[in-house]
């Protein structure tokens, strides 16, 4: 009986730890998130006018979180796509038509608020290291640049300027993971 005990204290001091094993998730990323919310706004790209974070990167979207659908990007996933968080209401400014609003997602097993436009759930892409980069557009055919026409009902058909762009090849490093 004494062993059971001290097995089941030891292993409700390791989880309070967080010992319990090895975490593969990345920690929660903010894309510019400041203490009065976030700024959504608009950048010329070679794709044509897309989304920026506040510090001019492109926003993508993800396919499988259509109308919010929360749950398709974890762990690696969010390490190579972190999502655009606020701490408090995001904003628009002039060019960004659409409708921005929050949604509560978990990272790294902290709660934050992710910021969704026109129902997308909003990402910066990690290999973008500069603004005005497009690198995550058509990713595995379901990333795409989030720009000032993308309605709820987008189908991963982002174009600029009147072309289709070609999608870029899927990052080695970059695993696709499901759910948050």
């Amino acid at each position: 009986m004494r062993r059971i005990v001290l097995t089941l204290a030891g292993a409700a001091v390791l989880s309070a730890c967080g010992a319990a094993g090895p975490s593969n998730t990345a920690p929660p990323a903010t894309s510019g998130a400041g203490s009065a919310g976030t700024t959504i706004s608009t950048g010329s790209t070679s794709l044509g006018t897309v989304l920026t974070d506040s510090r001019g990167f492109t926003i993508y979207y993800f396919l499988p979180e259509k109308n919010s659908t929360i749950g398709a990007c974890t762990a690696g996933c969010l390490a190579a796509w972190p999502p655009v968080v606020a701490t408090g209401t995001p904003t628009a400014v002039s060019g960004v038509t659409g409708t921005l609003a929050t949604v509560p997602v978990m990272v790294n097993g902290a709660a934050v608020t992710e910021v969704t436009y026109n129902g997308w759930p909003l990402h910066t892409f990690a290999s973008d290291t500069a603004p005005g980069q497009t690198g995550g557009n058509g990713v595995s055919n379901n990333w795409f640049a989030a720009m000032p026409g993308t309605s709820s009902s987008a189908t991963g058909a982002t174009t600029g300027s009147g072309s289709t762009p070609t999608p870029a090849t899927t990052p080695t490093n970059t695993p696709g993971g499901y759910g948050y």
